[in-house]
């Protein structure tokens, strides 16, 4: 997955995935760590601006994004 292009389907704008195994770490709020300690996250940047944006594999996954091929 990582390298691999995307595309939000309802914006048109594509990212480049930069990681696929994320883990959140918040010393500062550990109650807000321990939220999301089994969650998978996926690391992605956009093309065009190459901001970068982290989201929930879950969330990442659920068909709002499709793979540009």
């Amino acid at each position: 997955m990582v390298g691999e292009k995307w595309r939000h389907k309802k914006r048109g704008t594509e990212y480049e995935i930069m990681a696929d195994t994320a883990s959140l770490q918040c010393a500062a709020a550990p109650e807000f760590e321990q939220m999301f300690e089994d969650s998978a996250w996926i690391v992605y940047r956009s093309v065009d601006t190459g901001a970068v944006y982290l989201r929930l594999a879950l969330e990442f996954l659920d068909g709002r994004f499709e793979k540009v091929v």
